[in-house]
């Protein structure tokens, strides 16, 4: 039964869209992450405009912080500049000794996909309630998943 409970967990995790994926890590790593070594999870499709051109998903990942990122790891990436990042202090003091000990944070995320642009929006936050804001206002007007994988309200 192990098997069949890993194999699950995989399938949930499991992001299937390669271009999607990347323009996460890509964000990430420009936000002051190890994007390319993010793990995913609970990558869903919470959205549709009909007959599905724009879509919006939801995802979680685990990642770790660069402290030699130019930009420090911020809570909210929707517009630099304004009270969206979070100073870690803690990095700029190491810059000539050891190997400072990996940090990891447990972020939420939105991507919104126009098809009909050939555009994706990936947002990033350290709180769920953050992204369930962004998430109401996207998906106004939007088929949404509802339920325990939805973000919508029943």
């Amino acid at each position: 039964m192990n098997w069949w409970q890993q194999l699950r967990k995989k399938w949930d995790d499991w992001c299937g869209d390669r271009e999607m994926e990347m323009s996460i890590r890509s964000h990430l790593t420009q936000n002051g992450y190890f994007g390319h070594t993010a793990k995913f999870e609970a990558v869903r499709l919470v959205a549709v405009q009909r007959p599905g051109w724009l879509q919006i998903f939801r995802f979680e990942v685990t990642a770790r912080v660069n402290p030699a990122s130019s930009s420090t790891a911020g809570t909210d990436s929707s517009s630099a500049g304004t009270d969206n990042m979070i100073a870690n202090a803690e990095h700029s003091e190491h810059d000539h000794g050891p190997d400072p000990e990996a940090e990891y944070h447990r972020l939420y995320g939105l991507v919104r996909e126009d098809h009909r642009q050939n555009r994706s929006n990936v947002r990033v936050f350290q709180s769920e309630s953050q992204r369930l804001e962004l998430f109401q206002r996207w998906s106004d007007g939007l088929i949404c998943l509802r339920g325990a994988k939805g973000l919508a309200n029943s």
